[in-house]
């Protein structure tokens, strides 16, 4: 019997074009493009808005009345949200800071015991749910304004609590912008390579346990899951943006820097990349197909016509819709990109996507 080895060698001409594809694909202009037209700015803005929310604070602790807070709440806000920016850099000099600075919610009766010892080591493990961003919203969002200026007019000690947890955000934005712009971005920029610590595997692991942590965080978690497992149960409490009832805008603003993250802005992203462009999802490029999602997600998040405090109890089917385009989304970050580009996800959970 005679056996064609035309069909043998097709196959192995097709694998190695598509490895010499690979091999010569040039990853230093998206990692360029990336570390200098989406990070750095994304840094900058977070750097400058927690300068000025510190600023901020500084002069309503100097005489506390309403209108001061109004101003240090407008510059909170604005901090909060340019933080969505850069939460995802979880790595190099910023490791760690998605938790060090944004634990939510906070432990209430821990700043509480803070302010009344005046004494308190912001660093230590104990009041990693102590300070941060949502401790900031505890503290100027949980009474109403006339009684918040009275707080902090007749307790020295919450001015100066309010005053170490802002210096604390600031400083350790600061640490990072600094080293990216110090020589960090330039890192970033020359390991091109895939290997476990590549800036493509390092940011890829980051961006899906980001990803992985909105579905789980700033939703699933409110709306009883453990998991993808419905418990049943609402928790509105465990949102981000607690007291001042933003989680909604919060989210939305963490899912279009991620966006931008995707797409490059306009310059070359990881919607441009060979392999996740050629990749199919359900028959339809990959590229096209985490873009979608992307603007799916924010979509559910823009459909929901309260807050999500107010959408738990009125509007539950449509954050169950949410739920599900960020988990849609997670997979696709997590799995399908980081199958296509040829990174291992090296960090374990027990959410079973």
């Amino acid at each position: 019997m005679k056996y064609s080895l035309l069909p043998v060698l097709g196959f192995i001409l097709m694998i190695s074009s598509c490895e010499k594809k690979e091999s010569e694909y040039d990853r230093g202009p998206l990692l360029q493009n990336i570390g200098n037209n989406v990070i750095a700015p994304a840094y900058k803005l977070s750097h400058d808005r927690a300068t000025s929310l510190k600023d901020a604070v500084v002069s309503f602790n100097d005489a506390p009345d309403i209108a001061k807070l109004q101003t240090l709440k407008v510059a909170f806000n604005s901090a909060y949200t340019a933080w969505q920016g850069i939460e995802t850099y979880d790595f190099g000099a910023a490791e760690s800071q998605s938790y060090s600075l944004n634990t939510f919610p906070c432990d209430t009766n821990k700043i509480a015991a803070n302010i009344v010892s005046g004494t308190y080591t912001l660093g230590a493990a104990g009041n990693l749910a102590a300070k941060g961003f949502a401790a900031i919203d505890f503290l100027l969002y949980s009474k109403d304004e006339s009684a918040t200026v009275n707080f902090f007019t007749t307790n020295s000690n919450a001015r100066k609590y309010l005053l170490d947890v802002t210096t604390d955000i600031s400083s350790n934005i600061t640490t990072a912008y600094d080293a990216w712009t110090n020589g960090g971005s330039a890192g970033f920029i020359a390991a091109t390579a895939l290997d476990a610590g590549s800036s493509i595997s390092i940011l890829n692991n980051a961006w899906a346990q980001a990803t992985e942590r909105t579905r789980r965080e700033r939703v699933g978690n409110a709306l009883g899951y453990i998991g993808l497992i419905s418990s049943g149960n609402l928790y509105p409490d465990k949102l981000e943006g607690l007291y001042a009832n933003n989680a909604k805008e919060l989210l939305i603003a963490n899912l279009e820097a991620n966006k931008n993250l995707f797409t490059g802005g306009s310059g070359i992203g990881f919607d441009d990349y060979p392999k996740v462009k050629e990749a199919l999802y359900q028959e339809r490029p990959l590229n096209e197909e985490i873009t979608n999602q992307f603007d799916k997600a924010i979509a559910a998040s823009q459909a929901i016509s309260g807050d999500f405090k107010s959408a738990l109890i009125n509007e539950k089917p449509k954050m169950e819709t949410l739920f599900l385009e960020l988990k849609k989304l997670t997979v696709l970050i997590k799995v399908d990109m980081a199958s296509a580009i040829g990174v291992t996800i090296n960090y374990t959970d027990n959410d079973g996507d």
